[in-house]
């Protein structure tokens, strides 16, 4: 690849991967609860035909696995539709809240497999701002790894969206890891075709142990 639209789409299509594949994770962890709660339905109604007493409160708390579970795969299958249809057009406008959000629900697999805890602060809403929705989402997937990877010993990812002057902003922090290795290799090559394509700066603070992204208005 020797193009920025190259590396960019290269990129964007890791992310893309990457992420359905963390989504359909979690989707398929829950069918396999749902699977293994009707089996134990199951069990009971064979006791039952057999002569054994069947007690409701026991078929209430599968049922409650069973409703939870469900309702898990079914929000997962909704992030997934979201983030899917954040490539139907190149530039649109959007709510910087929903997209922060969704970010997060997308990467929550990754957060945990950190034993991480993440913290949202959203803006006030709406909170619009004219871009890319899928190369921005893509671009703060590559931010919320790196910031993981420099997280302090408290385990805590705060992500906020703000207005500011000239536009928004998206803040990761603390980031108190900043002050030793890995700083130097984020933003990379991919990271700068994906600023460029969105128009956007990230400034990195050490002392502050902050990562920001400004976005400006179009």
């Amino acid at each position: 690849m020797t193009t920025t639209t190259d590396l960019t789409g290269w990129t964007g299509l890791q992310f893309f991967g990457r992420t359905t594949a963390s989504v359909s994770h979690e989707l398929k962890n829950a069918l396999a609860i749902i699977k293994e709660n009707a089996g134990l339905l199951n069990d009971y109604l064979l006791m039952a035909e057999k002569g054994t007493p069947l007690k409701p409160e026991r078929l209430k708390i599968v049922a409650d696995r069973i409703d939870q579970q469900t309702r898990r795969a079914d929000t997962l299958i909704k992030h997934l539709n979201r983030f899917g249809h954040s490539i139907d057009e190149p530039l649109t406008t959007v709510d910087l809240n929903e997209i922060v959000s969704l970010l997060a629900a997308l990467t929550q697999r990754e957060v945990s497999m950190k034993q991480a805890t993440l913290q949202l602060a959203m803006g006030e809403s709406p909170m619009t701002v004219k871009t890319a929705p899928f190369w921005l989402l893509t671009f703060l997937g590559h931010c919320m790894t790196f910031s993981l990877k420099v997280l302090g010993p408290e385990k805590v990812l705060h992500l906020q969206a703000e207005k500011v002057e000239d536009g928004t902003r998206i803040l990761f922090s603390p980031l108190s890891g900043l002050q030793g290795a890995g700083q130097e290799d984020f933003p990379g090559e991919a990271e700068m075709a994906l600023l460029k394509s969105l128009d956007a700066a990230c400034h990195i603070d050490p002392d502050a142990g902050t990562l920001l992204v400004n976005l400006t208005n179009r």
